[in-house]
This record gives structure tokens, C-alpha cells and sequence, in this order.
């Protein structure tokens, strides 16, 4: 089950990443359009680009934060932290409504983490 673990670490690691870099991309996509709306001579124009540029700005830090975490977290189960088990059973949990790959990621999550030879590994707490 070690091997699993590790697997599972490593895909939250990269999923990680992955939001860390979308996250950004938002953020600029977000200043960019905002830009684009506010040069415009319309009545509304600045106001509307404001709120366009803050929603993706909060919408960048909130996926950021949440990624930083799953990258935090994975780094923690590949170490056998047992409360990172939990919140992995959690993910494992919200992944699943996400057909194909986030019920296919869930499943075997779920199928891992609750194994007995699993809980074992985080009895230790690593």
C-alpha cells in the first residue's frame, strides 16, 4: 500500500501545481479583460472592469490557496502524516462527482486510504 500512497501524493502534488498555474493564468486573463472593458467609452465601463478584475483576482487567490494545500497535502501523506489521510479521504470524497478521472481519482482514494494496511502506515503518524 506504500506504493499507492506515494502515487496518490504525487497526483496531488501535480494537481496542485496545475492550480497554482491556473490560478495565475485567471488572474491574468482577469486584468487583461478588465483592461479591455475599461477602455471602453461606455457608461459603466470602469466600474464594470472593476468588478471583472476583482472577482478574477479573488477567484486566482482562492485556487491558488486551495492548490498550495493540495500540494501541502500531498507532501504530508508521501509522509505518512495521519491527519493528511483525513483531509485525502475528504478530496477523495469531493472528487468523485467529477466524471471520468475525479470519480476514477475518488474511487481509488477511497480504496487506498481506508485500506487496513494503509491505516497501519498512518498509525505511526511518519
Amino acid at each position: 500500500m506504500e506504493q499507492h500512497v506515494k502515487i496518490i501524493g504525487i497526483i496531488d502534488i501535480v494537481f496542485g501545481v496545475l492550480g497554482v498555474i491556473g490560478g495565475v493564468f485567471l488572474m491574468i486573463a482577469a486584468m487583461i479583460g478588465a483592461a479591455a472593458i475599461g477602455t471602453g467609452a461606455e457608461q459603466g465601463a470602469a466600474e464594470g472592469a472593476a468588478i471583472f478584475a476583482s472577482v478574477g483576482l479573488f477567484g486566482g487567490i482562492a485556487i491558488m490557496a486551495m492548490s498550495a494545500f493540495q500540494i501541502v497535502v500531498g507532501v504530508k501523506l508521501k509522509a505518512y502524516k495521519s491527519w493528511a489521510r483525513i483531509v485525502q479521504i475528504i478530496f477523495g470524497i469531493f472528487a468523485l462527482p467529477g466524471f471520468p478521472l475525479g470519480t476514477a481519482f475518488g474511487v481509488y482514494t477511497l480504496w487506498a486510504m481506508f485500506n487496513q494496511d494503509t491505516a497501519v502506515l498512518f498509525s505511526e503518524d511518519g
